[in-house]
């Protein structure tokens, strides 16, 4: 008899013990609220994780993605998303739970929990039914103008077409022709279908990095610098009058 007695009084201990191991397994997150690290600016890709598991846990498979691009937050709760295609443009907040929440209140709504952030680094992470997707980002370098001083050899241009919600009519077309960037701030381009020539000055504006030519000009044209390595340049512009958005490829001139 005393030691069924013993045995229930020791049973709810045994019962909190386990709970609060159970409990330490639930992921942590950083919510963005109480944060002192600025991550209010453009950070770079570094690589995606797909972690695909069975209902009892298991990995099954785990994928790693290593796209072009960025992911810039902005402080008006609005984000820019580049990633191998077409920039996208969205809302975010930070929900009840600390969850970093993309197109907050739409079909499009994505929920992350921030599972790493420094000065250099963010890491943030989806869970959908079995499947994790990790998306690993470092802080994003913006171009210098020795960098871009080059002549640079059109390689190919992606025109989409665009409405409200949706793009459309996507084509590759090969104008040929060059950008050439001084060092004195002056440019000279050629294009090669329509047999014209420009030139001006050039230089690089903040916020976003961007490639901007004639200044405060009525022809003013500003580039959003998508990728830049030592032998390649690809620019995005989005010409509202005409509803197209151009990502613009080119390679450094040998």
């Amino acid at each position: 008899m005393k030691k069924k007695i013993i045995f229930w009084l020791l049973l709810p201990a045994v019962m909190l013990f386990t709970y609060s191991c159970k409990k330490t397994k639930i992921e942590s997150q950083i919510c963005l609220h109480n944060s002192s690290i600025d991550y209010l600016k453009r950070w770079a890709v570094v690589y995606t994780q797909t972690d695909n598991y069975d209902d009892q846990g298991h990995l099954l498979k785990s994928i790693i993605v290593y796209p072009n691009g960025y992911f810039q937050i902005n402080s008006d709760f609005t984000y820019n998303l580049f990633s191998d295609g077409v920039p996208i443009n969205g809302k975010w907040n930070i929900n009840e739970n600390c969850q970093f929440v993309l197109n907050p209140n739409t079909n499009n709504e994505r929920r992350f929990s921030v599972t790493q952030l420094s000065v250099d680094s963010l890491t943030i992470l989806q869970s959908i039914n079995y499947t994790k997707i990790t998306e690993h980002y470092a802080a994003f370098t913006c171009p210098n103008y020795s960098s871009l001083e080059y002549k640079w050899d059109s390689a190919f241009t992606l025109q989409t077409s665009y409405s409200i919600d949706t793009l459309y009519q996507a084509k590759y077309t090969y104008p040929g022709g060059y950008y050439k960037f001084n060092a004195d701030a002056s440019y000279s381009l050629l294009t090669a279908d329509m047999q014209t020539s420009q030139s001006g000055t050039w230089g690089i504006a903040q916020p976003g990095c961007l490639l901007v030519l004639d200044r405060n000009k009525p022809n003013e044209t500003s580039y959003d610098v998508q990728k830049l390595t030592a032998d390649s340049l690809t620019i995005w512009r989005k010409d509202t009058a005409a509803r197209i958005n151009y990502l613009q490829h080119y390679v450094r001139h040998k």
